[in-house]
């Protein structure tokens, strides 16, 4: 059977599983009424469905690569043994990057030629401006196989740059307000895994959609790189003609998510969004807008979700960019980066 034959077996099998589903979710807003949203299709049972499920439940939650992040620390202590991959812009990395870092575009990390640069053997630390995108491409590579984490807060994290004033301006107007109504809705919960990599020919079809993911993404407007910012968040979310698109996916731990979230989000655990039973609650026909604590697992959880053709994007700084939960110790942490950088 020709490889060609095989993908297209594979593809339809999964399309013939993805079932239409609907559901009730109650709200967690002010009041503890429920509102009902609408899972059109919900992927389950398939390739990228049960890969999704093992990428999410077996993200560590303590250890050095805790949320699948590295710290700058770490990665200093480490940085002979691991595979950096810097995905910002060509000028930005020529400018000075991590010694021994391999340079690719963000939107193109996924092309054939790129992923038969890297290692399968050997961790990845991806590295960005300021860690969003970087967590984006992670999830990517942990659903190809890829022992992969990224550099929490980028380059920022690492050594001194202009764009560290730019996410300090940022931050510093994080006044959005937050709801404290206990959730009436923690999802189901995941069973413990442990990462596994793909057979090859499920590696094949990843790959294949990571590609289409990522080199289709937006590179413009209010969610360009699948981040969306608290200001246009809350733009969207106080527009009456607009709010009814998007539906706030809050991925943090539930005791976090019941002393502050975003009014009318809905909170399903990071490790569990991808039981099957939690993805029918999630509507296909709106913007999904993940958050979690910094937006990095958020930012993972968009990849996975994006891959499975839901609508996704991620808070940008996640609940700390919105009520700056958190932001003194991020400012703290990129402000003490100094080391060093090269441009060879």
């Amino acid at each position: 059977m020709s490889g060609i034959l095989k993908y297209s077996l594979i593809i339809m099998a999964a399309a013939a599983v993805m079932l239409p589903a609907a559901v009730a979710l109650p709200g967690c807003g002010s009041s503890s009424s429920t509102s009902a949203q609408t899972a059109t299709t919900a992927p389950a049972g398939n390739v990228i469905g049960d890969r999704a499920q093992n990428v999410l439940a077996s993200i560590a939650s303590t250890g050095d690569y805790a949320g699948n992040m590295v710290t700058a620390n770490v990665l200093q202590q480490n940085l002979s043994q691991v595979y950096v991959l810097d995905i910002r812009r060509k000028a930005d990395y020529v400018k000075g990057h991590i010694p021994g870092a391999k340079q690719v575009e963000f939107s193109q990390w996924a092309a054939p030629q790129n992923l038969a640069r890297l290692p399968k053997n050997q961790k990845i630390a991806v590295v960005c401006y300021t860690g969003s995108t970087a967590a984006e491409a992670t999830a990517g590579l942990r659903m190809l196989g890829y022992d992969a984490v990224a550099l929490k807060g980028g380059m920022n994290g690492w050594a001194p740059n202009e764009t560290q004033s730019q996410v300090a301006s940022e931050l510093s107007n994080t006044n959005y307000s937050d709801v404290t109504t206990a959730s009436p809705v923690f999802g189901l919960q995941a069973a413990p895994a442990t990462f596994r990599t793909p057979s090859v020919t499920d590696y094949r079809v990843l790959a294949e959609k990571a590609n289409k993911v990522f080199s289709q993404m937006p590179t413009s407007g209010d969610f360009a790189n699948n981040i969306v910012s608290a200001a246009g968040l809350s733009a969207l979310l106080n527009d009456a003609t607009k709010k009814d698109t998007v539906f706030v996916l809050d991925v943090r731990q539930k005791a976090d998510f019941d002393r502050g979230h975003i009014a009318g989000a809905v909170n399903i655990d990071l490790n569990a969004v991808a039981v099957p039973g939690n993805l029918r609650q999630l509507p296909m026909n709106k913007k999904i807008v993940v958050v979690s604590h910094s937006g990095n697992t958020a930012d993972q959880v968009v990849t996975v979700l994006r891959m499975l053709d839901f609508d996704a994007a991620g808070l940008k700084f996640g609940m700390m960019g919105w009520d700056g939960t958190g932001k003194a110790d991020y400012l703290k942490y990129i402000k003490a980066a100094n080391r060093q950088v090269t441009t060879r």
